[in-house]
Parts: C-alpha cells; structure tokens; sequence
C-alpha cells in the first residue's frame, strides 16, 4: 500500500496555489473576526483553515495504491495441429507428422503430470477451427490448417488474464480458404499485447524426400479460344517436390469426342502429330534436379475440328508418389471454324506493321489499305468495292481524315456498320473531331463526343486535342471482365497490363453518352479505350496509336492478343455459334463452392439476337444430378446462376431458347471445371520459418521436437509457466461522498457561527 497524488495541474502550478490559499487564509481572516470573543474567534479560524486544507487536497487528489498478488493457478494452451498435411510421412522411421507429434507428447507424460499439479493444462486440437479435447486424437482429417484463425479463438480464450503459455505444435503451414485465412502474424501480436510468449514446435521436412515424393501441375496456360488447323500454345508448370533425378513424362491430353453426345465427356488421348510436319509438341521428358523444385513446359496441339474440348495437362505418376490426383489440370478451350476479314486504313506509320502481324493467325485476314496525305490524296482513291456487304466483318481506321473516304463511301460504311459490321477508330492528329468525322454518317455510330469545330485542315495539328507524354494503359474494374482485356487470367490479369511499357501520347476522347463503356484509362483516368455494343455492330475508339512499344520491349504475345481479342470482339467471334441459342462460360476453371454465371442468348437465322426469347437452363452436375437455373435478362442477353460447386468435376449447362412457346433451334451446351483443390495435400510441404517467425513475435521460441521434454522440464523447475499475476487497485481519497460531505460540514457550520455571531 502506498500513497500517490494525481494534482489537477503540474506540481509547480499546484504547490503554489496550495500555499496561496493557506496564506490568504491565514493572513486575512482572522482580522475579520478580531473583534468576537476568543472561543468563537478560534473556531471560525479553525473551520476557514480546514476547509481550506481539503480544498488543498481536492486539488492535489491523493489516493491509495494498494498491490495485490493472485496465487489462482495459471493455464497452459497446448495446441496439436490435426490437419491432413500432418499424415505426411515424412517423420523419423518414415512416420507421419501426426504419429511424431503424439510420440512428442508421450515421451513428456512425467513432465506434464508434474506441471499439472500447479498448472491448468488445457489440450486443443486444430483444424479450420479450433476444438477442446481431452487429449490430442491420433487420427488427423482436417481439410485446412487455419492457424491464424486458431490463434484469434485462443486470444478470446486468454481474456481472463491467467494464460500462462502457448504451446503450438505443427507443420507451420497455413492452409486456409477465404472466411478461416486471418494472418497468423497479425494474431501473434496480440499475444504479444496480452504478455503471452507462444512456444512452437515444428513438424515435417520444408521439402519431400526420396522415400516420400510428390508431382503436381499448376497454372495452366491456354488462350480460351482456337481454331481450326492452327496451332495451339499451352503452357504450364510442373512443381515437384523430392524425387531427385528422376525422369517425369509430360503429357498434353486432348478429349476424344468422337460418338459422344453433348453432355457426355470423351476420352482424354495424347493428339496426334500433325501430317502437314507444323512445328508441335504434345510430350516431352523432364530431369529433375537436385534444388530446382519448378519447371516450366510449353506443349503445343493443332485442333482438327471446331467445338468444345476438355484438354488437360498431366505427369504420368512415379511408383510410390505420395498424391497422384494432383498430377493433372484441366481446362476448357472452345475451337471455332472460318475466317475474320478486316480492312485496315492508314497512313504510312510505325504502328502498322505490327498491328499487321495479326495476319499470322489463320484466323483473321487484315487487308492494309495504305493512305497517302496532300496532293494524293482524295475522295475516290478508295474502291467502293471495300465497302459492299459481306466484304468485311470488321474496318480500323487510322490517322485518316474523313475527306479520303469520300461522302459515298462514307455512306457505304456506314451502312455496313448497321449491317453488323464492327468500327475501330484508333488515335491519330487527322481522326474523330478534328478528322471531320463530326459531319459525317460515322457521326452516329463513332462512341466518342465530337465537335464539327475541331475539324483541322491537313497540315494543322491541335495539341489541345492530344494528351503528351507517357500514358500507362490499364484496365477500368469493368475493363477487366471484358473479352477484349484479357491478357491473362482474372487474378494475374491486371498485373500484367501493370508491367507493359506505357504508350507515348494519344488523343482526347470522351464517351458520348452513358451506354459507352470505358474498358481502359490511365492511373488518372484519362480515357484510353472506349467500346459501344451497338446492336448489331460493335463500335471501338482507341486513343493510343503505339502499342508497338509493347512489342519492342519483350511483350510480343500480349500485343498480340490484344489486337486478335480486338478483332475477334469487333466481329463478334469470341464466343460464336452457328445455333438458334448459345451459352458461355468465362472463365472456364473455378474453385469449389464458387458461384459460377452462365451467360446465355438467342439469335435468328441473320445472326440478330432475339429480345423476346424464353430459356429453360439446367446444369448437369458431376454425379449425373440436374438442377435447374433461373435465368435474368441483361440487355439483349440472359444470365443464370449456379453455386453448388462443390464437388470437383465437369459441370454441363444445357439451354434450350423458345418463343411462343416454338423451339428456336437446337439446344445450346457449354462446360465449365470445378478443380479438385487439396489446401493440405496438394503441396504438402512444412513452414517451420512461419512457426518461428509467431514464436519470436510474442516472445517465446521454437523448441525442437526432441527438446520439448527438456524444455517443458526446465520451465516446470523454474516456475515459467507459474507467473505470479499482480493487480493494482486505486482508492481515490478525494472522489467520494464522505469528502464532499466533510467540506459541506465545515463550510455549513462556519456560517451557522458566522450568522449568530452576526457576521452573515
């Protein structure tokens, strides 16, 4: 017990005040009551100086401190890790994690009996959640090693202040799907806060051994779209833990539809070499080196026919493998028949013979119309012949001003544009507004605000109408969930536009109107790529005229894609069908338990889609259950949602269109992959840098396995686990009824004195 004071101001200003107050007293009352008889002249004085002493100490607000030690007896958390990665055998003698973390704990029975009778020990075992039990079970069935969420439920269980420790026995490896994923290093720190050292003690091999050994596929590569007689790029990587010089088998597995229906998955067969000698690898052998646990391979097929197939990358399994279901990854690709034709009109320029690389997919025939400026140059230059129906699916004009095109072509194209016929406008000093485009049919189709103002002789040039220097194209949130910004898949998508080289200017374009989507834009958001889809044409204007630069420093495949995805999206052949109605999937993997959406529509026998269509949807599951979807209209297209993925497996949707209750042709399928996901086994693997890493942060350590008798003997002789808790109390004499009362006796009964003295 001891005495504090808590002054209402600093000591300097506070002492002073006191001594002030008692002097003033002091000095100036008792000439006020000189002239009373000597009894009441000192009683007065007495009550005026005692008052003033405990408004002295009001001020200086004393309290008792008084320290208290609880002897209850303290709790010890041991905590088993009883996931699936623990039956991992790759403990001594070939045991599991599991078998040598009992084997821990039997070993320190004694040393636990003798603890116990001073401590609370308290068993827990973890999974994705955390579970009391009397002692750890033997057997480990956990889907997920959730270790951040087992230490927040243990942080709630330490709110009573008499945790002594955490013992945390496990192979380190966080495991955990979104809801059970909190960060263990976050929760560590709040053990930190609440003085809780936690004690780990580390299971299993960061990597697997000769004896135990493991192959697996991961991040499978393939544009979604192919086609027919061309060759198809497939990449991914094989991870393999142990098996040190060992040859691995790759194999690229294409589905063998021949006889099946729709509805029915074919065979998976190795594709054959293509007759005409093209440059493909659908296997090759790999020689596995000690240190080096990824490879990268890169397989290649040529498709013989269009439709949908199931291709899969797949190790042939080693004798002895410890996990042979993580061997293989599979996707969707949809293989599509005929030709893109586009006419293409420019000025001489750099960017030209890039975008003119395009021509090396069999896919799409880019026709370059080279365009000459000043005296020649004019209106009839231009065949009308490059404007009549059926010529092109697709035109890009370039820094090409109006007046080449001439007032009758310009009529031809745009009625072709109507037709269906898809219009890119790419950036340039002689385009949209200052290109005349304004006064022109092209006026209402082009998606981009423009003024018959702007419009520039040919030798002028309007900065106002250009945006200078380096300009980072990046998808808008919408952007990135249209076809024409894919460059790669939905969670490293963005971070690829990220590491392209930024254009070098583009010009000033804005949307004309809400129905104008904005797919790309700066980091400031200047407008970079615009998109309309006006039915039945689909309308782009692009601000940018060098994305050469991509492919000058090493993107080749994304500039590419780009320009294909372009054009595929401007002639609407990404997800083309020859069928009444149509469904689309994208993408095509997903995760268990993930919600998939289905996109899905009806057109007629001229291609245009069918607002009145009524669709009956149902999704085939993996065990042969159907279930029936609901789908919502969206514009000219419907949608349909399905979330009970998860099993693992094919997944067939099924859509039939109708009207008035009349078929209109014949029924739609597409496909989608749940991938079978093993979070414990897939790469089993221990993280005893992360045990480590928890232990340091609340001010515990890592204990060996073979150490932790010693350790837990060590801390039961010393008392480390017995920590003596102390509280502190406060008793303020100053902030209480009985002190107030005694300053309102001492003030009442100087004035009682006072008024029958006659002073009041």
């Amino acid at each position: 017990m001891s005495l504090t004071f808590e002054p209402i101001w600093s000591w300097q200003l506070v002492l002073p005040a006191v001594v002030l107050l008692l002097l003033m007293v002091i000095l100036t009352y008792p000439q006020r009551v000189r002239h009373l008889p000597p009894f009441s002249r000192r009683l007065l004085i007495a009550l005026r100086v005692a008052a003033a002493l405990v408004l002295s100490l009001a001020m200086l607000r004393p309290a008792v401190q008084i320290r208290e030690t609880d002897t209850d007896t303290s709790v010890l958390f041991v905590v088993t890790d009883s996931s699936r990665s623990m039956t991992t055998p790759d403990g001594p003698g070939g045991i599991t994690r599991r078998q040598a973390l009992l084997r821990t704990l039997a070993e320190s029975g004694k040393v636990f009996e003798s603890l116990g009778k001073d401590v609370e020990i308290r068993f827990f075992d973890f999974a994705d959640a955390l579970m009391p039990v009397d002692a750890p079970a033997e057997d480990s069935p956990g889907e997920q090693t959730a270790i951040g969420a087992a230490l927040a439920e243990l942080a709630r269980e330490a709110q009573n202040g008499r945790l002594a420790a955490v013992v945390l026995m496990s192979d380190g490896a966080q495991r955990a799907i979104a809801g059970y994923d909190a960060d263990p290093r976050a929760m560590a720190r709040r053990f930190a806060e609440l003085h809780v050292p936690i004690y780990t003690v580390g299971y299993g091999g960061t990597g697997l051994t000769g004896s135990a050994f493991d192959v697996m596929v991961e991040d499978l590569q393939v544009d979604p779209l192919a086609f027919e007689k061309k060759t198809v790029p497939v990449t991914a990587r094989v991870r393999v833990l142990g098996a040190a010089g060992r040859r691995l088998k790759v194999r690229l597995l294409v589905e063998d539809r021949s006889g099946k229906k729709r509805g029915e998955a074919g065979q998976m067969k190795v594709p054959a070499v293509d007759s005409t000698g093209r440059n493909v690898r659908p296997s090759l052998e790999l020689q596995v080196k000690d240190g080096q646990t990824v490879y990268p391979v890169e397989l290649s097929y040529i498709p013989q026919l269009s439709g949908e197939f199931k291709i899969a990358v797949d190790v042939e399994p080693l004798d002895g493998e410890l996990k042979q279901s993580n061997n293989r990854l599979e996707t969707i690709v949809t293989v599509q028949k005929g030709g893109i034709n586009v006419a293409f009109f420019n000025i001489i320029s750099p960017e030209n013979k890039f975008i003119n690389l395009v021509n090396r997919s069999e896919k799409i025939q880019l026709d370059f119309q080279e365009i000459k400026r000043g005296e020649f140059a004019g209106p009839n230059d231009l065949d009308p012949q490059l404007f009549q129906p059926g010529k092109y699916d697709a035109y890009i004009i370039g820094d090409v001003p109006a007046s080449v095109f001439g007032p009758e072509n310009l009529k031809l194209l745009a009625q072709r544009i109507r037709e269906g016929a898809g219009l890119l406008m790419i950036g340039g000093f002689h385009n949209f507004g200052a290109g005349g485009y304004a006064e022109t049919p092209l006026a209402d189709v082009l998606p981009v605000a423009m003024n018959p103002a702007e419009k520039l002789r040919d030798d002028e040039i309007d900065p106002t109408l250009q945006h200078e220097g380096s300009l980072q194209m990046l998808p808008t949130a919408l952007g990135l969930r249209r076809f024409i910004m894919r460059l790669d898949s939905p969670e490293k998508n963005l971070a690829r536009w990220e590491a392209l080289p930024p254009l070098q200017g583009a010009t000033r374009i804005q949307p004309k109107n809400e129905f104008v989507e904005v797919l790309a834009e700066t980091r400031d958001g200047i407008p970079l790529l615009i998109a309309a889809d006006a039915r039945p044409a689909r309308i782009a204007a692009f601000a940018g005229d060098t994305t050469r630069l991509w492919f000058a420093h090493g993107f080749e495949e994304e500039h590419q894609r780009f320009w294909r995805q372009m054009i595929l999206w401007l002639s609407r052949k990404e997800q083309e069908t020859d069928e009444g109605a149509w469904a689309h999937v994208d993408p095509r993997n997903f995760s268990p338990n993930q919600t998939v959406t289905v996109t899905l529509g009806a057109r007629d026998d001229k291609g245009q889609p069918i607002a009145d269509a009524q669709f009956r949807v149902e999704a085939k599951k993996p065990d042969e259950q159907t279930q029936a979807l609901t789908s919502e209209k969206n514009g000219d297209e419907h949608s349909a949602q399905f979330s009970d993925t998860a099993a693992p497996g094919d997944y067939w949707v099924r859509v039939l269109a109708t009207r008035n209750g009349a078929s209109l042709g014949m029924e739609a399928w597409t496909r989608f992959i749940v991938d079978a996901r093993d979070l414990e086994l897939d790469n089993p693997a221990a993280d005893l840098a992360l045990l480590n890493e928890i232990s340091q942060l609340t001010g515990g350590y890592s204990v060996p396995a073979e150490q932790f008798t010693a350790f837990l003997d060590e801390k039961n002789r010393s008392g480390g686990l017995r920590p003596e808790l102390t509280t502190i109390s406060l008793v303020r004499l100053w902030d209480n009824w009985p002190f107030l009362l005694l300053f309102v006796t001492l003030m009442s009964v100087e004035w009682f004195v006072r008024k029958r003295r006659g002073l009041v």
